[in-house]
């Protein structure tokens, strides 16, 4: 892991690899939700160096091992729908968590660009927990700033960010209104665009996590030839 401050850079072949596979414009709906997964579960593992921990012993067939195990109960809060992947392969890490949704949408008024709430699913009270926020890409910074808003409301004091790809402004702004939370991220994009689509970015990462696939992947011997006219009813 690469620290910039409270940014946290996943320094991570395999997670570099993923995101680069994430990157392709031909990379089938089927597959980004696969390799976002994956991310997720990688996400998870370097997350799990920043949680409190107790150690315990644990006693086996041969005897008595000191071991590791959660000091504090974890929530994890995806952002719906493109986090739907990403918060599966963490979940998937951390099966222990508990999880919250939250569905966010963009607001944009001439030059100002905001972000609201309009579903949540989460405890009322989260001050037990430590809390991961996840959304897969941060672009403005404006989703993830309003729902730790909204887990700070609740009671939630530790805290923690992450995602797949952010910005730089996205990071700046985050970090303007929450300097002490860390900032997970596979990586940082220089600029956004003037729809505030991170370049080179991935592309919408709700649409590409979520739509249907009648593509087949090449590689894995799926092709077929054209149909005829006959149908199966």
């Amino acid at each position: 892991m690469r620290h910039m401050g409270r940014l946290i850079v996943i320094d991570n072949p395999l997670a570099k690899y993923y995101l680069t596979l994430l990157r392709k414009p031909g990379t089938t709906p089927g597959l980004f939700r696969e390799y976002m997964r994956k991310l997720g579960f990688i996400m998870g593992y370097e997350v799990s160096r920043l949680l409190e921990w107790g150690r315990v012993f644990v006693d086996s067939d041969h005897g008595r091992a000191e071991g590791f195990y959660p000091y504090k109960p974890v929530y994890i809060i995806g952002v719906l729908g493109a986090s739907i992947p990403f918060t599966h392969g963490l979940w998937d890490a951390m099966p222990w968590a508990g999880l919250g949704l939250v569905a966010a949408r963009r607001v944009i008024s001439g030059n100002r660009v905001d972000a609201e709430i309009y579903y949540e699913r989460m405890p009322s009270n989260l001050t037990a927990y430590t809390v991961i926020v996840v959304d897969p890409t941060l672009a403005t910074g404006r989703t993830m700033v309003r729902v730790v808003e909204e887990v700070r409301a609740r009671g939630g004091g530790r805290i923690i960010a992450a995602t797949v790809l952010a910005s730089r402004y996205g990071v700046e702004y985050f970090h303007s209104r929450f300097d002490e939370i860390p900032l997970l991220a596979i990586e940082v994009d220089p600029v956004l665009d003037k729809n505030y689509f991170i370049m080179p970015g991935i592309g919408d990462a709700g649409d590409r996590s979520l739509s249907a696939d009648m593509a087949f992947e090449p590689r894995l011997g799926l092709e077929f030839s054209e149909p005829g006219e006959d149908r199966v009813e």
